[in-house]
C-alpha cells in the first residue's frame, strides 16, 4: 500500500515538472493584454535576447568567414531593408485607395439621397454603412486575429524592448490588420492610420527577417540568415519607420521617429 502511495506521488512530482504553468492557472497581465482578448488561449509571454555572447566559440565563428561571406550578409541586411520600404509602401498605397474609394462611394450615395430632399434615407443609409464597416472590422479582429486589436505601437515597442508576445507580428495578424484598419477609417470612426502602419510595416519586417510563415509554409530559405533576435530588432525598427513614413509621407520623419520612439541604440 505505501509502496503505491510512494510511486503515486512520485508520477505527480514528475508531471508537475513537466506540466506548463500557463496550462493550469492563467496569468492575470496576459488576460488583460490585448493578444488575450475574445478567442484567444493563454500565451505564455516569452523574453528576447538582444546582447551577443562574444565568447570564444562566436570570435572563431566571425574570424572564421570569408570576405563574401560578410559581404553578403551585408548586402542582404540592405536589400531587406529596402524590400521592406517597397512592400509597406505598396500597403499603405492600398490602404489609401481603399479608403478614399470605399468612404468615397459612401458619401457619394448620402449627397445624392439629400440632394433629392431624402433626408431620412440618406441618414439611415450612412449610419447603417458605418455600423457594417465598424462591426466588420471588429468581428474579423475579435474572433480571428486579437493581436489585430488596437493600434500596436504598444506591441511593438514592448517587442523591442525585449517583450515576445506570440501571434503579434504573424501573417495572419498583418492580413486582419490592413483589413480591420482599412474598414474603421472608412466607417468614419476617429481612428488613424498611423498606429496600424507602425504595426503593419513591423509585422513584414518580422515576416521577412525569419523567412516568412512557417504556419502558411510560406518560407524562403535565403531570407533565413537573420534569425537572431538582434537582427530581427533592426528590421523590425526599420519596418516601423516604413509604416510611419508611407502613413504620414514623410519618410525623415518616420526614421526619426524610429530613432526617437522605438529603436535601441548607442
Amino acid at each position: 500500500m505505501s509502496t503505491n502511495f510512494t510511486n503515486g506521488e512520485a508520477n505527480t512530482d514528475h508531471e508537475s515538472l513537466i506540466t506548463p504553468l500557463l496550462s493550469s492557472r492563467r496569468s492575470l497581465v496576459n488576460s488583460t493584454s490585448q493578444v488575450a482578448i475574445v478567442g484567444a488561449h493563454v500565451c505564455p509571454i516569452e523574453s528576447l535576447d538582444y546582447e551577443i555572447a562574444e565568447n570564444d566559440f562566436f570570435k572563431q565563428d566571425w574570424r572564421s568567414r570569408g570576405k563574401m561571406q560578410i559581404f553578403q550578409y551585408v548586402l542582404m541586411k540592405w536589400l531587406l531593408c529596402f524590400l521592406i520600404g517597397l512592400i509597406v509602401s505598396l500597403i499603405g498605397f492600398f490602404n489609401n485607395l481603399a479608403v478614399e474609394n470605399i468612404a468615397g462611394m459612401k458619401f457619394v450615395v448620402t449627397s445624392n439621397m439629400m440632394l433629392a430632399k431624402r433626408f431620412g434615407m440618406a441618414f439611415l443609409v450612412f449610419s447603417v454603412s458605418n455600423l457594417i464597416l465598424t462591426l466588420f472590422a471588429s468581428i474579423i479582429t475579435a474572433f480571428i486575429a486579437p493581436a489585430a486589436a488596437g493600434s500596436g505601437i504598444p506591441e511593438v515597442k514592448a517587442y523591442l524592448n525585449g517583450v515576445d508576445a506570440p501571434g503579434i507580428f504573424s501573417l495572419r495578424t498583418l492580413v486582419i490588420k490592413i483589413i480591420g484598419s482599412i474598414t474603421a477609417v472608412s466607417s468614419s470612426l476617429l481612428v488613424g492610420k498611423a498606429g496600424p502602419m507602425v504595426h503593419t510595416g513591423a509585422c513584414v519586417a518580422a515576416l521577412l527577417g525569419q523567412g516568412g510563415s512557417k504556419r502558411f509554409k510560406l518560407t524562403w530559405r535565403w531570407l533565413r540568415i537573420f534569425k537572431n533576435d538582434r537582427d530581427r530588432r533592426d528590421l523590425v525598427t526599420c519596418g516601423s519607420a516604413a509604416g510611419m513614413a508611407a502613413a504620414f509621407r514623410a519618410p525623415v520623419g518616420g526614421v526619426l521617429f524610429a530613432l526617437e520612439e522605438m529603436a535601441s541604440w548607442n
